[in-house]
């Protein structure tokens, strides 16, 4: 039996957007292949520097990586601000040992199935530091929060938490994590490392809008890395506050990406007035890095800390 028309065309186009996601997931993960080795070259510091490092309770970040202040003792959300906190993930075993009592009995099982120390450690180090500077604005105990998740798998507080109208996201690349918390809505973001990628010409020409490609493809070899990762982050900060993930709509929102570029949503499906409700934020969360924070807000502005002394809580 012949099938009908608008029957083909969505099996045909269902099956085009099963290919494009797997393409697309072969070139990055061919992209991120060698990144334990550049990350390590970005963030080396010279030993002469080290009395430069700030010590967070048993957790470092030299100041080279990260030049965000410090937080202040009370954390209070006023208006429209958004709050962004950069961190290390490697931590020492005593400060790992005390983000794991934080945890759900879920996130120590999830934790328990990686095959690697240092990915099981960096997502313990990312969920109990989660857990702690969302304790400090709630004033509870890391370990006494609960999250829901969305089907895309967003992690959000549960209301039982208290944690009512309090917004939050987190991305991290290798060892550099960024939080992000705000009572304004739903919030994302992200953070990557700039390294030159030999299929960046080709993932933009096949993934992202026709402007963008255009642009892009006009530009010199040495500002394509940080265009191409502008693009990327820019792109996920704003689909994860949306809820989608990264592969669902590239070419369906179009960003400002340029170098020296003011941070900006222009088009959502070829809608510029859609695009005016949202603000996007660029983020410099260290030397070598670019980070985005994506929120459908107007008129927020943006408070950005280091993770010192993120423990002012006990833990428990």
């Amino acid at each position: 039996m012949k099938l009908p028309r608008a029957t083909l065309n969505r099996e045909d186009r269902h099956q085009g957007q099963r290919a494009e996601k797997q393409y697309a997931q072969v070139l990055f993960e061919k992209l991120l292949a060698n990144r334990c080795s550049e990350l390590a070259k970005l963030v080396t510091v010279d030993k002469t520097q080290v009395s430069r490092t700030l010590i967070i309770n048993g957790l470092s970040l030299p100041d080279e990586i990260n030049p965000w202040p410090a937080a202040p003792a009370e954390l209070r959300l006023v208006g429209h601000e958004i709050h962004v906190w950069a961190s290390s993930l490697s931590v020492s075993s005593d400060v790992l040992t005390g983000l794991t009592a934080t945890l759900s009995p879920l996130e120590k099982e999830h934790a328990g199935k990686f095959k690697f120390d240092l990915h099981r450690n960096r997502f313990i180090a990312g969920r109990g530091l989660l857990r702690t500077i969302l304790g400090r604005y709630l004033q509870i105990s890391p370990s006494k929060l609960d999250f829901a998740y969305s089907p895309q798998g967003k992690p959000a507080l549960d209301l039982k938490s208290g944690g009512a109208g309090l917004h939050f996201n987190l991305a991290h690349t290798e060892d550099l994590a960024l939080f992000v918390v705000t009572r304004v809505g739903p919030v994302g973001v992200d953070v990557e490392s700039i390294r030159p990628v030999k299929e960046m010409s080709d993932l933009v020409a096949r993934f992202f809008s026709q402007r963008e490609n255009e642009l892009f493809q006009k530009l010199p070899t040495s500002t394509k890395p940080r265009a191409f990762f502008n693009l990327w982050i820019r792109k996920e900060a704003l689909l994860k506050a949306a809820g989608e993930g990264i592969m669902c709509s590239l070419n369906l929102v179009e960003v400002s990406f340029l170098p020296d570029e003011p941070a900006r949503v222009l088009a959502i499906s070829g809608d510029s007035e859609k695009a005016a409700s949202w603000s996007l934020h660029a983020l410099s969360p260290a030397p070598g890095f670019v980070g985005a924070v994506a929120i459908q807000a107007r008129n927020t502005s943006l408070r950005c800390w280091n993770s010192n002394d993120v423990g002012r809580l006990p833990v428990g």
